[in-house]
C-alpha cells in the first residue's frame, strides 16, 4: 500500500471513521486509575512530564543482515540531539540481539531481559526524582518504544512500571502503583511470549506495526496489541510490508523502514502538543523499497 494510504487509513482509524475490528481475543482494559492523556506540551508552567523509554535490539554482529541503526536508535538520537523542552525525558538500553537473543540464552533470555528492565528503571527513577524535585506537582507520563526483541521487553516493562509505581534510586516511593499514564509503540515486536505477559490497566494507548514478510518462525511478530482497532479505538495494530528489520530497521536499503518510522512518528507526536520527532524523507528510488529475505541470514 503506498504510504499515503496506509498514513490516511492510520489516522482515520485512530480517529474512529474506519471501521477496523480488533481481532484480539481481549483487548487491554480500561483503567480506572490511570487515564491521564499521556501527553505533554513545552508551554512554561505546564506541570506534565513525559518519559520516553526506548528498548532497542540491534543485530551489527549478525555474520549476515542488517548493519545499519535501527529506527529506535535513530529515535534516540534525534531526541537527544534535538531541541526537546525540559518536560521531556529520555532513558535508552540495547540489547545486542544477534548475540544475546531468545533462541541462544537459557529461559528464552528471561534473566538477560531483567537486566535491561532494571537499567530502563534506574534511568526512569533519576529522571522523576529530579523532576519531582523542581516541581512537586509534577505530573510523570512514560511513553515506550521498541523494535524486535526490545518491543516485547517494552511490553514487561509497563507492568514493572504498575506494579512497582515510581521509586527514587535510594528506594524512595515518588508515585504509588497504578497511577501513571503509559502508552506503547511496538515495532514487529519478536521472542519468546511469556504466558504472565499482560498490558496492565495504566496502558491507556498503543500503536504496533508487524512485518508480513518475515518468514523466520522464531522471528514472527508478536500480537501484542492484537489486530487492528481495539472496541474502544485506543489500540491500533497494523499490518505492514517487510521482513523484521525491513519494519525494525538495520538495513541500507531502508525505503521500508522509513516508511515504517514515520507511520510510528504520526502516532507518537499526536501524545504531544508540540511534535516530539520529525519524520524522514521517503526514497522514490525503487531499488531502496524492497523486502528483504532475512531468511537467507539465519538468525
Amino acid at each position: 500500500m503506498p504510504r499515503k494510504h496506509t498514513a490516511l487509513a492510520l489516522l482515520l482509524a485512530m480517529t474512529g471513521w474506519l471501521p477496523i475490528r480488533s481481532q484480539a481475543a481481549t483487548a487491554p482494559a480500561t483503567s480506572t486509575r490511570a487515564t491521564r492523556p499521556v501527553s505533554t506540551s513545552s508551554t512554561r508552567g505546564t506541570h506534565d512530564r513525559l518519559f520516553v523509554a526506548l528498548f532497542d535490539c540491534s543485530w551489527k554482529q549478525a555474520r549476515k543482515g542488517p548493519t545499519e541503526p535501527t529506527t529506535v536508535a535513530w529515535i534516540h538520537q534525534q531526541l537527544i540531539r534535538g531541541t526537546s523542552p525540559r518536560s521531556i525525558g529520555t532513558g535508552y538500553v540495547s540489547t545486542d540481539c544477534a548475540h544475546d537473543n531468545w533462541l541462544t540464552l537459557d529461559k528464552h533470555g528471561e534473566a538477560f531481559a531483567g537486566t535491561r528492565l532494571a537499567a530502563m528503571y534506574k534511568q526512569l527513577s533519576v529522571r522523576s526524582e529530579a523532576w519531582l524535585r523542581e516541581d512537586p506537582d509534577a505530573r510523570i507520563s512514560l511513553l515506550i518504544v521498541g523494535g524486535s526483541w526490545g518491543a516485547l521487553q517494552g511490553a514487561e516493562f509497563t507492568m514493572m512500571v504498575d506494579v512497582l509505581g515510581l521509586h527514587s534510586p535510594a528506594g524512595e516511593v515518588l508515585v504509588p502503583p497504578h497511577r501513571t499514564a503509559q502508552a506503547l509503540a511496538l515495532l514487529a515486536p519478536t521472542g519468546y511470549l511469556p504466558p504472565e505477559l499482560h498490558l496492565p490497566p495504566s496502558v491507556i494507548s498503543g500503536f504496533q506495526l508487524s512485518a508480513t514478510d518475515e518468514k523466520r518462525p522464531d522471528f514472527q511478530s508478536l500480537p501484542i496489541l492484537g489486530k487492528g482497532r481495539s472496541s474502544d479505538g485506543r489500540f491500533l495494530s497494523l499490518p505492514v510490508p517487510g521482513s523484521l528489520s525491513d519494519v525494525c530497521g538495520g538495513y541500507r536499503l531502508n525505503g521500508l523502514s522509513i516508511r515504517a518510522a514515520n507511520l510510528l512518528i504520526e502516532y507518537i507526536n499526536r501524545l504531544s502538543t508540540t511534535p516530539l520527532l520529525s519524520e524522514q524523507p521517503e526514497p522514490d528510488d525503487p531499488r531502496m523499497n524492497v523486502v528483504h529475505r532475512s531468511e537467507e541470514e539465519g538468525t
